[in-house]
């Protein structure tokens, strides 16, 4: 096993959670929408080098909107619900508060929609990893950024460590209503995860 605790068995554990939590949070934001949300297979990334998340983030281009939330109690970290400027307009618009695209400015409603969306997604996530691993888990109010990918980090993480987990969605044009894509992504604090790891792979007797 290396030395931050995560062998073969721990990263498969970790990708377990990953698929689970990401899973159920993309179905929560797809009922909050209205609309069926696709999902790719979730990443889990050990070892990351400094400013690897930065550069994940930024594929999503330039200009992205970001909710994070922080994980406290039993697991702590950050969770960012993030999306290109042009799908976070559109998300916002699904949910019935669309962007001025003439002025480029936000409403408060607009920001409230994308705020409660990142709410949303951060507590499905907790609340199916913490069924798999019979621990209470909690979260924090959301913030928002807007920015670079590296400026959204620099205002919403505080644990950007060697753990993260991700994972891609998107959602199909439907009539009217454009598509969007963006990615759900969280960095836990390493020993917090690995204790977690290691009760999960306890229960299933490994």
């Amino acid at each position: 096993m290396r030395q931050d605790g995560f062998g073969p068995r721990q990263v498969d554990a970790l990708q377990e959670l990953a698929s689970i939590g990401c899973g159920q949070a993309i179905t929560a934001l797809g009922k909050l929408a209205g609309r069926r949300f696709d999902m790719d297979v979730p990443e889990a990334w050990v070892g990351a080098e400094t400013g690897a998340i930065a550069s994940f983030l930024g594929a999503l281009g330039q200009d992205i909107l970001a909710v994070g939330v922080k994980l406290v109690g039993r697991l702590q970290g950050d969770l960012l619900l993030a999306l290109p400027e042009r799908d976070a307009e559109a998300l916002a618009a699904i949910l019935g508060f669309p962007v001025e695209r003439a002025s480029g400015s936000w409403s408060g409603m607009a920001e409230s929609a994308l705020l409660e969306s990142g709410n949303i997604v951060g507590s499905a996530f907790v609340s199916a990893v913490a069924a798999l691993v019979q621990e209470k888990l909690l979260l924090s109010v959301p913030s928002l950024a807007r920015g670079s990918a590296k400026s959204c980090i620099e205002a919403l993480v505080s644990h950007a460590g060697s753990v993260a987990l991700a994972t891609r969605f998107s959602c199909p044009a439907s009539g009217q209503a454009p598509g969007l894509e963006g990615l759900i992504l969280v960095m836990p604090d390493p020993t917090g995860i690995a204790a977690l790891v290691g009760h999960l792979l306890s229960e299933q007797g490994d």
